[in-house]
């Protein structure tokens, strides 16, 4: 666990004025060990602000099992180069991934920076039955 990143944030508008950075997310949403994409898997990107989770982004999957330019407030890009700062430099969020024929994928950990694109490959298991 980091430092501020893992405590509560306070509320959202505090949030966006302490992050005026952007990074951008690409889900891919596979199965099999990656070898199949999950096509219409519901992508949800959260974060916590006052005890509340909230929504960030929602999406789903194309054809190929992703969903790309998830566009999330970041820190700034200078606290990556900092050493007072570098160790919270990234901005955690929360993903969760829903398919109704796989067991669904709840609040994984993704670390966002400024300037970058972040990938997150996530497989999901199907559902027996």
């Amino acid at each position: 666990m980091r430092g501020t990143q893992t405590t509560r944030e306070g509320s959202y508008e505090n949030f966006l004025r302490t992050h005026p950075g952007r990074g951008n997310l690409k889900v891919q949403v596979s199965t099999a060990r990656g070898t199949f994409p999950v096509a219409n898997a519901l992508v949800e990107v959260t974060k916590e602000f006052d005890g509340v989770n909230r929504v960030l982004y929602k999406n789903v999957t194309d054809p190929s099992g992703i969903v790309e330019r998830m566009p999330l407030p970041a820190l700034p890009v200078g606290y990556s180069q900092q050493e007072s700062t570098a160790e919270n430099s990234g901005t955690q969020y929360q993903v969760s991934v829903y398919h109704p024929a796989f067991t669904p994928l709840r609040n994984s950990t993704v670390e966002i920076y400024d300037g970058i694109e972040t990938i997150l490959p996530v497989a999901l298991e199907p559902l027996v039955r």
